[in-house]
């Protein structure tokens, strides 16, 4: 899986920058939650988000419903690839998108570029009854400011072009930069950016303030997570700040995924990129019968 476990060649200056719940116990505390977790999905939240979408889709019948933020273990997910679009499928998603990390020195471009192909793989193989989800190529890079997802068109899963991913963004696996720097890289690629989890602390850059956002990414960044399930928390940014409003899990479990979604009007736009560019997007909340108990596992997890 191509995960890298040492950050030595991370200048010292920077080191701060490095999220510190990587470690042995953390990793422990999550092998621990997996098996709750599936069970949890299996046989409780499922059938719970399947119908919700399905009442969803009737009420809208042109209305594209899919995952935008959600990790596999290409980083520090707990589920493959293959089982995170099989599961999105099952639920009724129309597209996921599974954002591993690019953590300087610790989770690098080659992940993302191998998880590329791992989705495209599992797609041109599809053999489940249920119709494939759309996936798109993407990843979530911590920068000196915080996490943006970065969505790029879905032309670079193919084996052909995803190898373009490491020719652009190598330089970024030993080294944090700002956003400043990220966005403009994407254009070549008919990318998309987004905000993820703004205002959310933790000891290392995580959730952007508004207020940076305000000052510095207006006219640069596409969109802001108005919704988390994962984070248990909804607001309202994208509306004052002019960008898309996004809905997603941040799952690491597949088990939250579809909870929160972001949609947009199938008879406006043929995919997720369009949707974001024109600001017709809408942040959805599907299911959050589980948010008390997810408060008290944040503590216990995180």
């Amino acid at each position: 899986m191509n995960r890298i476990t040492t950050h030595k060649f991370i200048r010292e200056e920077q080191r701060y920058l490095l999220p510190n719940d990587f470690g042995r116990w953390s990793r422990n505390k999550r092998k621990m939650a997996k098996p709750f977790a599936d069970l949890t999905a299996r046989y409780f939240l499922d059938s719970r988000i399947r119908k919700n979408i399905a009442l969803l889709k009737e009420q809208q019948p042109n209305r594209v419903l899919g995952e935008t933020h959600c990790h596999s273990t290409f980083s520090d997910g707990s589920h493959s690839v293959s089982s995170i679009l099989k599961r999105a499928s099952r639920l009724g998603l129309d597209y996921v998108v599974i954002t591993d990390h690019l953590i300087p020195g610790k989770f690098l471009i080659d992940n993302i570029v191998t998880s590329a192909k791992e989705q495209a793989r599992c797609l041109h193989e599809w053999d489940e009854t249920y119709k494939p989800v759309k996936a798109y190529p993407a990843f979530e890079i911590s920068t000196t400011e915080g996490h943006l997802v970065i969505i790029l068109d879905p032309d670079y899963l193919s084996v052909e072009k995803s190898g373009d991913l490491a020719l652009q963004f190598s330089d970024f696996d030993y080294r944090f930069v700002s956003m400043l720097d990220v966005i403009p890289r994407i254009a070549p690629f008919g990318g998309i950016s987004i905000v993820a989890h703004p205002e959310k602390k933790r000891t290392h850059p995580f959730g952007a303030s508004i207020s940076w956002v305000k000052e510095n990414l207006l006219g640069l960044v596409d969109g802001i997570e108005d919704l988390s399930s994962g984070h248990g928390y909804q607001e309202n940014y994208a509306e004052d700040l002019g960008l898309a409003s996004i809905g997603s899990s941040d799952d690491h479990f597949n088990l939250l995924t579809g909870t929160a979604v972001t949609g947009y009007d199938g008879s406006e736009h043929n995919d997720l990129i369009s949707a974001v560019k024109a600001r017709q997007t809408e942040a959805v909340s599907v299911e959050n019968s589980l948010q008390h108990l997810l408060t008290v596992a944040r503590k216990i997890i995180l």
